[in-house]
């Protein structure tokens, strides 16, 4: 309940439950922080775009001052009614742009022709954009250089090198990296290996590894194919046992060696891989060479035939996956990009795939 207290007895004369309502002044701290989040918030006010105000009154008022004293139904601010952007000059809509929205289904469309796009004064937006417009005006020297130099002299320009790394960290990330994934290792999917995607990052490459070939698998992608049975329909289930065991436990381990010839050098007092061997240089030599280091060691860049002597594998290096690839075969494909991206921009990403750290220098007699 409440009553009243005597008067002058330091309260307002209101007691609650036996608690007073005193009149003392607040700290001295307290009433500085409170005074000076006041000022703040009024200096806020008036310099930033803040308070609603009604469409009819916005257009009053802007009719009036001739200015975008109000915008979008909100004061715009002191900021707002300067012209302080060093590179935004402003922006107008385009017919083409508005039927592009109209066509995406925004059809409340007020805006015509000519209008201003943005408002050319100060918003967060506008600084967001001379922010931006500054990078590129750095950026811009460099990138006209780039144009000019080939792929190969980007990279031994380290100045260049470094900035086209990083310029093409988000390209490769955008276009890139959900194959091969952001740092260019790839996926080895040993459940469905047909979903797998090869390593950018090591130095076994099936259509060459140097900039100009990395360009043209880019512009112009890349297809292969390797037929079920190598193309052999007489091969038998124990033939593909045979060709499995001698690539996995002899190619693959050094454990068998073939010449440029197709002859054992090593492993053929071993009646298993001799007897394989005549298997593989019958139905596997012809795209795979007969000493079974594929196309690319061989001196052929067109082909992508897989190298069966390192320990690197396109699809998976078990025993079943290599017998599964044998019977069934793979099929393989790397979309072309010369279309969607322009040939400046594909040599910046070629010089990042090189620098993965597996490209390969060109051959002397391409």
């Amino acid at each position: 309940m409440s009553d009243h207290n005597a008067p002058n007895d330091g309260s307002t004369g209101h007691e609650w439950d036996g608690i007073r309502e005193l009149t003392n002044k607040p700290p001295t701290w307290w009433a500085w922080g409170f005074y000076a989040g006041l000022t703040f918030v009024t200096c806020y006010y008036i310099i930033y775009p803040s308070t609603p105000m009604n469409n009819k009154v916005q257009a009053f008022v802007n009719g009036i001052t001739g200015q975008e004293v109000f915008v979008h139904g909100h004061t715009k601010g002191i900021m707002g009614l300067l012209h302080i952007n060093d590179y935004y000059e402003g922006e107008n809509w385009t017919q083409a742009e508005i039927d592009n929205l109209k066509a995406k289904g925004y059809n409340e469309l007020k805006i015509k022709a000519g209008d201003r796009k943005y408002l050319d004064a100060w918003t967060a937006v506008n600084e967001m954009r001379d922010d931006v417009h500054e990078i590129e005006s750095v950026r811009a020297k460099y990138m006209e250089k780039v144009k000019t130099m080939t792929a190969d002299e980007i990279i031994a320009d380290d100045e260049m090198r470094q900035f086209v790394l990083g310029r093409t960290r988000v390209i490769f990330g955008d276009n890139c990296a959900a194959c091969h994934q952001s740092g260019g290792q790839g996926v080895l999917n040993k459940t469905d290996p047909g979903n797998s995607f090869p390593n950018l990052t090591d130095d076994d490459w099936l259509f060459g590894g140097w900039t100009d070939k990395i360009i043209e698998t880019i512009t112009d992608g890349r297809q292969a194919e390797m037929p079920a049975k190598g193309g052999n329909e007489d091969l038998t289930s124990a033939d593909i046992d045979k060709l499995a065991t001698f690539i996995h436990d002899g190619l693959s381990t050094g454990d068998a060696v073939l010449n440029d010839d197709g002859e054992l050098v090593k492993g053929a007092d071993n009646p298993t891989f001799a007897a394989a061997n005549e298997l593989f240089q019958e139905t596997c030599a012809a795209c795979h060479s007969a000493n079974g280091k594929g196309a690319n060691l061989n001196g052929d860049y067109d082909t992508g035939s897989a190298n069966f002597t390192d320990t690197i594998w396109r699809f998976g290096g078990s025993l079943a996956t290599i017998k599964q690839t044998i019977t069934e075969g793979r099929k393989s494909e790397m979309p072309t990009w010369g279309g969607r991206l322009d040939p400046t921009t594909i040599k910046m990403l070629a010089v990042r795939v090189h620098e993965f750290g597996g490209g390969q220098p060109k051959p002397a007699d391409e």
